[in-house]
């Protein structure tokens, strides 16, 4: 895709801020075992819902903030989520490492909230996941100002995977094809990432090579993610997500699987 090709003339554009949610007193590694655990059980509370969602009014103008709930044995207080789109999908399909059916609940949410996006025709769709905070006015608005690709997803530079997903952006001229292009990917989450499902499904031709395939050894995945960081999708313009340390000085920043002394840093450093 030619990078000097999406482009839109509403100088105020529209969005649709997605995100899952999940919350129970039993621990996700008794639900499932094979999870691991990152970061402090504060953000697996359902008070941190409106540590989360303060910080989305905070620094976003979505015309709408939908949350995909993966029927959640704990949801936050009524009059919180009547500040959001609140879907319940009828079952919880888990996490990618032991899901049932096609589609872990993350991706599943993925899905819901960017047929929301599209539906409700917004010029993006955003996602942020729900262990996931942003910090910087305008946060969005200078993503936005970096991307020429359509696709903007967090490096995955100081990750086991190929780029990150807590934080993402996706222009509608490309929205209902990349999603097309996800759910069309034949193997489980449970079997390939979807974190390398994000990967193949920047370019229709990597879904079918997936599908046939011809992208399991390591080599020819790495080949695929350099071509389509250069030519299909952009990364986001700062730092943040999984790596560490936390740019807690810097104006634009994001992150998740947050410690409690770095949730609290983050709190005082977005205080105003």
């Amino acid at each position: 895709m030619n990078r000097d090709k999406v482009s839109h003339a509403n100088s105020s554009p529209t969005y649709v801020i997605g995100s899952g949610w999940w919350c129970s007193d039993e621990a996700d590694t008794q639900i499932n075992p094979k999870r691991k655990k990152l970061g402090s059980d504060e953000q697996r509370k359902v008070e941190f819902f409106q540590i989360w969602l303060n910080n989305i009014q905070n620094y976003t103008s979505p015309a709408s903030i939908v949350v995909v709930d993966s029927a959640s044995p704990i949801k936050p207080d009524a009059e919180l989520r009547a500040q959001t789109a609140w879907i319940e999908l009828p079952f919880n399909a888990r996490h990618a490492t032991d899901h049932i059916g096609q589609w872990s609940g993350w991706v599943r949410s993925v899905l819901m909230s960017g047929q929301y996006a599209l539906t409700t025709e917004a010029d993006y769709f955003v996602y942020v996941e729900q262990d996931c905070l942003l910090k910087g006015e305008r946060i969005i608005e200078r993503c936005l100002e970096k991307m020429t690709t359509g696709l903007m997803f967090g490096a995955g530079e100081g990750t086991p995977q190929p780029l990150q997903q807590s934080f993402f952006i996706v222009d509608r001229a490309r929205l209902s094809a990349f999603m097309k292009n996800l759910s069309d990917i034949q193997a489980p989450d449970s079997e390939m990432s979807p974190e390398w499902k994000f990967v193949f499904a920047t370019w229709r031709p990597l879904v079918l090579c997936a599908n046939l395939g011809l992208l399991k050894r390591k080599k020819n995945r790495a080949r695929v993610a350099r071509m389509a960081q250069r030519f299909f999708f952009d990364e986001l313009p700062m730092a943040g997500g999984r790596t560490r340390p936390v740019p807690f000085d810097a104006k634009h920043y994001y992150f998740q699987h947050g410690s409690k002394d770095e949730i609290a840093r983050h709190l005082e450093a977005t205080r105003g």
